[in-house]
């Protein structure tokens, strides 16, 4: 809310209406505020969530979020004295690459370590797939031969192809070693193959981009398919970066080749059971917005005194067209209506 303080608010876009709401997870598990964590989606429908900044200190602790139960688990739990673990860091980027049917890699880089400042640290997170168990999670500190990208933060990174045709990239981002402002911009983007990156022949390699698209930090980016990525917003040391309604494209061209089918992961399908019953997938109609009321209606509420009467109008009007969702005109979050709260219980956020 005032840009200085780490919240621990969970909210979902749902995509096919684009209407934010409350994610409402079970149990008291969660993790605490904090601003500049990482998230990665997996097929198996869960996320994993590391590090970040509590407004105080840089974290450490993995977390995983159960799409299916809707419960959080704190995987740092599950750390022994032996295992290797990353120090903790904030403004850092994660990937997830999917390497085969059973095999998951997420790669941590950068960020600003806890006592240390900017690194250029590559870890590597295995998540191996257990059909009888739990998955299993190795943390592991990945070195790469031949020149790598210089320390930063607030970069940004994604994984371009799949399986042993993937590659991460990594664009912009900031550094102190290099001064303040603008001139603390690292305007460079590198790729590194991903396929047997342990090995000695794998190796960074610097892309040949230039051009004012790439003196950003804080930005978004986006893998677009097995060849493309856009990158959009951000801080150039000076001021917000306004791209108006452009996005900047990295093309890389035949560097990357189309994955065999062999090397495609399977969708996966969320297994059935009494589990995914938990989880009530509402239909993607697109909520009652203001703009539907009738004029009439509309004007009344507009003129009314009474504590929320435009909310009321809303709600009375999407129940009697009996749809599910409206759009509250104060948050603009979707909230369900007493048609879809008849079928199931209220999550409890108070929308």
């Amino acid at each position: 809310v005032d840009n200085m303080t780490p919240l621990s608010n969970c909210e979902l876009l749902h995509v096919d209406t684009l209407c934010w709401t409350h994610c409402s997870t079970r149990g008291v598990l969660a993790p605490g505020p904090r601003g500049n964590p990482t998230l990665v989606y997996r097929r198996s429908n869960n996320i994993i969530l590391f590090g970040g900044w509590n407004g105080v200190h840089a974290l450490d602790d993995l977390w995983l979020l159960d799409m299916n139960m809707w419960q959080w688990e704190n995987l740092s739990e599950r750390k022994s004295v032996s295992d290797l673990w990353p120090n903790p860091r904030t403004d850092h980027t994660s990937v997830l690459w999917e390497k085969n049917n059973e095999m998951e890699v997420m790669f941590v880089f950068g960020g600003s370590v806890e006592g240390l400042g900017p690194c250029s640290e590559l870890w590597a997170l295995d998540i191996t797939a257990c059909k009888t168990e739990q998955a299993l999670y190795k943390w592991r500190q990945v070195k790469i031969m031949g020149p790598n990208p210089p320390a930063r933060t607030s970069h940004t990174a994604a994984v371009v192809g799949r399986g042993h045709a993937a590659k991460m990239v990594v664009v912009g981002g900031t550094s102190s070693a290099f001064g303040t402002g603008q001139g603390a911009m690292l305007c460079d983007a590198w790729v590194l193959p991903l396929a047997e990156v342990d090995g000695m022949d794998q190796m960074w390699v610097k892309l040949d981009w230039s051009g004012s698209g790439l003196n950003r930090c804080r930005h978004s980016m986006a893998a677009v398919d097995s060849t493309t990525v856009i990158w959009w917003g951000g801080f150039d040391g000076n001021a917000a970066v306004d791209d108006k309604i452009g996005v900047w494209q990295g093309n890389l061209g035949d560097s990357i080749n189309s994955p065999t089918s062999e090397e495609m992961p399977k969708s996966d399908t969320v297994k059935k059971d009494n589990n995914a019953l938990l989880q009530e997938r509402w239909s993607a109609e697109v909520p009652v917005r203001l703009e539907d009321l009738p004029p009439d209606v509309l004007a009344k509420a507009k003129r009314s005194r009474l504590p929320g009467s435009l909310c009321k109008a809303i709600h009375r009007h999407a129940v009697a067209n009996n749809r599910d969702t409206y759009i509250d005109p104060a948050s603009g979050y979707s909230v369900f209506t007493s048609v879809y709260l008849k079928r199931r219980e209220c999550c409890g956020n108070g929308c």
